[in-house]
């Protein structure tokens, strides 16, 4: 159910000045992103149950997804954990069907990770419960200047490693003279 915030959201007006951010509008848009993050995971809840898997299985089969034919190493660096941390969360999804490995064609020495059909089909179920949740959030936004702008700030979060991943797998790639 739907209820309002109890008092304005501390959201700039027009012509304000934001060259230099309050502290209590950089900690509501904190408070923001923390219940952002609570609300994709349980939209997904009753599909990974379904399926047997939890949050950091889909977490991982995202990125497969996204990044398909990287390297645990890769996978690793993306997901920020170490392959000791990665390695029962891997061993699960593959043995559950969702995850394989295959040989690099140049070099047999290298193992690419790939979704499996099953695992596709998992990903995207996932996906399309969190994608509702975008396009009710974008339907929103008075025009895509908001979203074009909101994608330029999360981008501008992450780290310079981060960003250099993020534009080596993915296919959406930012511009970075305007972010």
């Amino acid at each position: 159910m739907y209820r309002p915030f109890r008092y304005d959201p501390p959201i700039s007006k027009p012509g304000e000045e934001l060259l230099f951010l309050r502290e209590e509008k950089i900690r509501f848009m904190q408070d923001i992103l923390f219940f952002i993050d609570c609300e994709l995971h349980n939209s997904t809840k009753p599909v990974l149950q379904e399926y047997g898997i939890g949050h950091a299985h889909h977490r991982l089969m995202q990125f497969v997804c996204h990044c398909s034919g990287a390297s645990v190493s890769e996978i690793c660096k993306l997901l920020g954990i170490t392959k000791q941390s990665l390695n029962r969360v891997l061993r699960e999804v593959i043995e559950l069907g969702y995850v394989e490995y295959r040989s690099n064609p140049k070099d047999r020495r290298k193992k690419e990770l790939f979704l499996t059909k099953e695992g596709v089909k998992v990903e995207e179920k996932l996906f399309q419960l969190q994608r509702k949740q975008f396009l009710r959030a974008f339907r929103e936004s008075p025009n895509n200047t908001y979203i074009e702008g909101f994608q330029r700030i999360l981008y501008g979060m992450l780290s310079t490693e981060s960003k250099q991943l993020l534009e080596l797998h993915s296919s959406q790639k930012i511009d970075k003279e305007k972010a």
